[in-house]
């Protein structure tokens, strides 16, 4: 077979190896870009700054919180050091009934009561600041609702009522329910 004189000179040839090696390149980015949105660092998605203790409570995802389907899943419950923006602890909370429902923050009862409120669709948790203690996740009991739709369980409105013992829930289609928080390991639905 004949080969054309400028096709074998030694350029040519170098020429053709990188890109060669540029298209092996290209095709091993094209395969990892999937795996480099999985190991993202963290994303914060939410704050709330308690400047007296020079801390900061936030919601975030991060790689082990991603979802291969819904992406992002904001349910990393981050304890910040505002002085040395420093991790102080990290708490992984359940999916929210789905993994592309996020969690918030609720910070009003903060300044009299030291609980941050982390709400999700149907269930809360509670961290008390002066104890570092998260609770487990309260889910009110649903027996009783009949609920026309999927939205029906949703939370709408959080209060703490009886100097802060008293959590109360209110519920789409499933009224108000209670809970003695007093004990942070223990708490419990009340009638």
């Amino acid at each position: 077979m004949f080969q054309s004189p400028a096709l074998s000179t030694p350029s040519a040839v170098v020429c053709k190896q990188k890109n060669r090696n540029m298209r092996r390149l290209l095709i091993i980015l094209i395969l990892l870009i999937p795996f480099y949105s999985k190991s993202q660092d963290i994303k914060i998605k939410e704050c709330f700054i308690d400047s007296c203790a020079n801390k900061k409570y936030c919601i975030a995802s991060d790689k082990l919180t991603f979802h291969n389907k819904f992406g992002d899943s904001y349910r990393l419950f981050i304890i910040k050091s505002i002085e040395k923006d420093s991790t102080l602890n990290k708490i992984y909370l359940d999916i929210n009934r789905s993994p592309d429902f996020a969690y918030s923050i609720i910070s009003e009862y903060y300044k009299f009561h030291n609980l941050v409120i982390i709400k999700g669709y149907a269930m809360i948790y509670l961290y008390n600041s002066d104890s570092n203690i998260i609770s487990e996740k309260i889910i009110p009991d649903y027996s009783k609702c009949e609920f026309s739709d999927g939205q029906g369980s949703i939370i709408r409105d959080i209060k703490i009522i009886d100097n802060g013992k008293i959590l109360e829930l209110k519920i789409d289609e499933c009224g108000i329910h209670k809970f003695d928080i007093q004990n942070m390991e223990n708490i419990k639905e009340i009638n």
